[in-house]
């Protein structure tokens, strides 16, 4: 895949990116006791410097905190020309590998053994092979600058099976996330590490951990196209 086959996302120009979660419902507790959004908030502040730096349009989503409607995400994104959905997310595990543990007098919950990042894409999604192509590219990338793919994500919470889209490249098939299925874009979800993991959240709470994602992100966008400067 190359340029041309995204002519028409590059040409859109503005890349969305979306802060997952919210304040009131701010997502998984860190092992730290950081909730997710916090994490989402500062990468998606990283990222989206990294690519203005490029003169690419970016258009940040739900970085007030304040957008509990989830379909409400790509409209917004949609109406301001973007061509491009990326939603920020930090991730955990399932509920019966957490185990306590005291930090700073707070009773938290960590589990060890799992790490690395991973990418999602909807099936239901009307662009499903731009945002199976540039999960890809952006999944190489990460993989480029050394981070490792997750490897937890192949049955569901819910004990679904979730299928691999890019077994190599960390990439599975959600189908029913709301922010990627409702896109008429290409849309793409980014775990970017595993927070409740003591030592990997330690390093994604650094400047250096979040500048070297938001670099392979970068990288991987302008190989499928999207992040061309206009």
């Amino acid at each position: 895949m190359g340029l041309t086959f995204f002519s028409a996302v590059a040409a859109a120009g503005t890349v969305a990116i979306d802060v997952g979660h919210y304040l009131e419902r701010p997502g998984a507790i860190s092992a730290y006791g950081v909730t997710e959004f916090e994490y989402n908030h500062a990468l998606a502040a990283v990222l989206a410097a990294r690519l203005a730096s490029e003169g690419v349009p970016v258009r940040l989503i739900g970085h007030r905190g304040e957008m509990a409607d989830l379909r409400a995400r790509p409209r917004e994104a949609e109406a301001a020309g973007a061509g491009f959905f990326l939603s920020i997310h930090h991730d955990s595990v399932k509920e019966e590998h957490l185990r306590p543990w005291n930090w700073n007098g707070r009773a938290l919950r960590h589990a060890e053994g799992f790490a690395g990042f991973s990418l999602f894409v909807s099936r239901l999604n009307p662009r499903l092979d731009e945002s199976r192509a540039c999960a890809s590219a952006i999944g190489a990338a990460l993989r480029r600058a050394g981070l490792a793919v997750a490897t937890h994500h192949g049955v569901s919470s819910a004990g679904v099976e979730r299928p691999l889209a890019d077994e190599a490249n960390g990439v599975y098939f959600y189908d029913n996330l709301v922010v990627l299925k409702t896109a008429t874009v290409p849309a793409v979800l980014l775990e970017a590490g595993v927070i409740v993991n003591r030592d990997e959240e330690r390093d994604l709470a650094s400047a250096a951990r979040r500048a070297l994602t938001a670099d392979a992100v970068l990288q991987g966008l302008q190989q499928c196209g999207v992040a061309i400067a206009p």
